[in-house]
């Protein structure tokens, strides 16, 4: 008992600090005396911090170099560290946008953008957290003490993560149509996502130190890169709903509709269309500026469509708020989507691999019971 109050009061105060000190700079930032570097910064930290925790989980579970104790330390300390630093970023960004809109700086869409990000970011984090930890602490703190790393076999952790994890070859071996359509829309986004957060830095963080503001450019090489990236990824997406529509016509009513998550894919197939809608508008109203044609999928819906564009044009502003808010809820339903929790079978086939881990805990389950079935036997 003791000890589960003393966890409970450290949880505690790992949560509460960062939410006092998040709280008072988001106070601070009303006032209006420092501008949003501060924010950017933080969460820079903290993208910085939580790599380190998830490059120290990697040298744990894939190799043998470090001792145990300390790659865990330092994984524990950069991930609470880092969520720290991320708290107090959203908490300061959040306190700067507020500040800027009640001084009519920023346009109402961006005022109202603001609260629901955090809104968004915020389940997202919750039902991650869920997924992640809370679902797994059960099976941890039933498990962990047969788990050592002198019986952990690296190798055989590399080959599966690559196998099944990255390359997804189990589902492969299943049905290449549901493998390609699977990897299409899985890394598609995780790609699209990981673009988006980048670009984040560099459209509003590198302006906010005070720097040139590269992403207002046109031609830039930065910009027609990411402008690139994002129409590229966000196809993979596209195709790989398309082929989800198709799949889930020819199954039809038979035991492999389960495996279909119809409403997830017409949900993200919604968030990317509206997406290209608004990128055709922006490049007709912004005629067409240099570099424009490496927004090859929005490019070519502005061209296809060039006589009416005055369409496009009056499109703009409510498909802005239909694909920007609606990205935002995808953004807080990911931790629902289908797609995370198939995360779930490779994770447990890098487990099964692990033969000697494996043993010992059966090992271990026997000599339990057999102990058991020895004091049945005293007491009768």
């Amino acid at each position: 008992m003791e000890r589960a109050a003393t966890d409970f009061r450290r949880s505690r105060r790992r949560v509460v600090l960062p939410l006092v000190v998040g709280i008072t700079v988001f106070v601070l930032q009303l006032s209006g005396q420092y501008g949003a570097g501060l924010g950017y910064a933080l969460l820079l930290v903290s993208v910085v911090l939580l790599t380190g925790g998830v490059a120290a989980l990697g040298l744990l579970v894939f190799t043998r170099k470090f001792s145990a104790e300390t790659l865990t330390g330092a994984m524990r300390w950069l991930f609470l560290v880092g969520a720290w630093m991320y708290v107090i970023g959203v908490f300061d960004l959040s306190g700067h946008f507020v500040m800027e809109g009640l001084a009519g700086r920023v346009e109402m869409k961006w005022l109202l953008f603001g609260p629901t990000a955090l809104a968004a970011l915020a389940l997202f984090d919750i039902g991650m957290y869920r997924i992640l930890y809370q679902k797994n602490r059960p099976s941890w703190d039933r498990y962990h003490r047969y788990i050592s790393r002198e019986n952990a076999e690296p190798a055989l952790m590399r080959k599966t993560f690559l196998e099944d994890v990255v390359m997804h070859s189990s589902l492969f071996s299943v049905s290449g149509f549901r493998w390609l359509r699977h990897t299409l829309i899985f890394w598609g986004f995780a790609l699209l996502f990981g673009v988006e957060v980048i670009a984040v830095f560099i459209r509003e963080g590198i302006p906010a130190f005070g720097y040139a503001d590269i992403w207002e450019i046109a031609g830039h090489p930065v910009r027609v890169a990411f402008d690139f990236a994002f129409d590229f990824f966000g196809f993979l997406v596209l195709v790989g709903c398309l082929l989800s529509f198709i799949w889930r016509i020819q199954v039809g009513k038979s035991e492999e509709k389960k495996f279909a998550d119809t409403p997830s894919v017409l949900f993200l197939f919604f968030v990317v269309v509206t997406g290209f809608v608004v990128e055709a508008a922006r490049l007709v109203i912004d005629g067409f500026p240099a570099g424009s044609c490496y927004s090859f999928v929005g490019w070519t819906i502005a061209r296809m469509t060039s006589e009416s564009g005055h369409v496009l044009v009056a499109l703009h502003t409510p498909m802005w708020y239909f694909h920007v808010f609606g990205s935002l809820a995808f953004i807080a339903y990911v931790p629902v989507f289908r797609l995370v929790h198939s995360c779930a079978t490779p994770i447990g086939r890098m487990m099964n691999s692990q033969k000697r881990i494996l043993a010992n805990k059966r090992m271990h389950s026997l000599s339990g019971l057999l102990s058991s079935m020895s004091k049945n036997d005293h007491k009768s």
